[in-house]
């Protein structure tokens, strides 16, 4: 068994789902299956049933569990500042996107290492199935810069949306050094990006 601690009591949903996570990203998808998340967990087999039917219900609740999280970082990067139509609120998510990872590079390598969500980065793409925290980008982008030409605004969230997921799997990387803090040089980075 992993460094996972066997469950004892608590939110057995939210313990499958992250030893579900940790499962993936060290052995990988093909590796996953109800049966060694609960030997994760120390749970009996029959345990998760009360909560997933499948491993693919298991797997769509990961998604959404991160996902979620996420977007409440975002979402609270938003509310910090005064003015919706500020700019600033742009450079505040950027911050909040690579620190969330940062806290948590478990969940930025299970999202994005496998195909269980999509972006699709035109401007014109039906936002129903695309990822939450890239609409809400978009939006943010559309609100305050909605005047510019389509292909500017398509180019600029493509460009704002690549700055932050860079400094976000640079950030994540082990073998990746910096002497600086990374809290106070994101605003540094996105900010000389969009002046």
């Amino acid at each position: 068994m992993s460094g996972s601690k066997p469950y004892h009591h608590g939110n057995l949903r939210s313990t499958l789902i992250e030893a579900g996570i940790e499962l993936i990203n060290h052995e990988g998808a093909e590796s996953f299956s109800l049966r060694r998340v609960c030997a994760r967990c120390g749970v009996s087999q029959t345990a998760p049933y009360s909560h997933f039917q499948n491993k693919e219900e298991l797997l769509a609740a990961m998604q959404d569990y991160v996902t979620e999280q996420f977007m409440r970082q975002l979402r609270g990067a938003m509310a910090a500042v005064d003015d919706p139509n500020d700019p600033r609120v742009l450079v505040e998510m950027g911050k909040s996107y690579v620190m969330f990872f940062i806290r948590n590079p478990q969940y930025f390598a299970f999202l994005f290492s496998q195909p269980y969500m999509t972006v699709n980065l035109s401007l014109d793409a039906d936002g129903t199935d695309n990822f939450p925290p890239y609409e809400l980008v978009k939006s943010i982008v559309l609100r305050i810069f909605g005047g510019l030409p389509r292909q500017r605004l398509e180019d600029m969230i493509i460009s704002l949306w690549a700055t932050v997921h860079g400094l976000a799997s640079i950030a994540t990387m082990k073998n990746v050094r910096y002497d600086k803090d990374w809290e106070s040089k994101i605003e540094d980075i996105i900010w000389n990006k969009e002046k």
